[in-house]
């Protein structure tokens, strides 16, 4: 004796008819946008669940979708154009800032204004100029010695802290600050940049307040070219070993 096969199943598979899931429904929807056209009383007549009203219709659903588009796009374009004015700012500065260092005849003339500047007219608090004493033979004017960082102190760097890549960006550790910055200096995050072809010159960096300032989505395009000017003018005040 053979138990009779429903009649439900024997349609089904008689017609062959496949299981209709979600995602049919939705690429129905988005390949036949005229289908609410030809059926307008279902815009009227699906409800969906909010979390504040309850339910509301279709048409408010996607009114309330293109407000928050309309709002994120907003707020996208508000950041590109901080980006960009805070990017032409910061060309400003350092277009006139390459003559005035051309001018100066120390180190730490040099040093003292590229501090000053980045700190009226960037807002940067505190900038550093680090220049590895392995590779210095003698220093022109001997007030620039307190520049030189000892060979431990910069391997550390080059090699813990920046990982041997050129740019660092980040908050600032107490063990960098005792080695980079001062106690005195109000810092929480930092950018550092190493100086000369192979990284191996010296170190620029720039201290800020805000402990998000610098982070690893920034660009460094404009400091990267301020390290590498730096470092073809520091041979007119000190002489490298080669």
């Amino acid at each position: 004796m053979f138990m009779e096969e429903p009649q439900t199943s024997k349609t089904q598979r008689k017609l062959n008819l496949k299981p209709v899931h979600e995602d049919d429904i939705a690429r129905y929807l988005v390949e036949n946008p005229a289908f609410f056209i030809r059926h307008p009383e279902v815009l009227d007549s699906v409800e969906i669940p909010h979390p504040m009203k309850g339910s509301i219709s279709l048409v408010e659903a996607q009114q309330k979708r293109l407000k928050e588009q309309i709002r994120l796009l907003t707020t996208r374009m508000h950041d590109v154009n901080n980006i960009a004015c805070h990017n032409a700012n910061i060309f400003r500065t350092f277009f006139g800032l390459y003559n005035d260092l051309y001018q100066c005849g120390s180190v730490r003339e040099l040093t003292e204004l590229l501090n000053d500047t980045c700190r009226a007219y960037l807002f940067i608090p505190c900038t550093h100029l680090w220049i590895n004493e392995e590779r210095v033979a003698d220093c022109q004017n001997p007030r620039d010695a307190e520049y030189l960082m000892d060979i431990g102190d910069f391997s550390a760097v080059c090699n813990d802290i920046m990982r041997r890549e050129k740019v660092s960006l980040g908050k600032l550790t107490e063990h960098e600050r005792k080695i980079i910055f001062s106690d005195d200096d109000l810092v929480f995050s930092r950018a550092l940049v190493r100086m000369g072809e192979y990284g191996d010159l010296g170190i620029l960096a720039f201290g800020h307040a805000d402990a998000n300032h610098y982070h690893e989505n920034l660009d460094t395009f404009f400091i990267e070219q301020l390290a590498d000017y730096i470092a073809l003018l520091l041979p007119r005040f000190i002489r490298f070993r080669r």
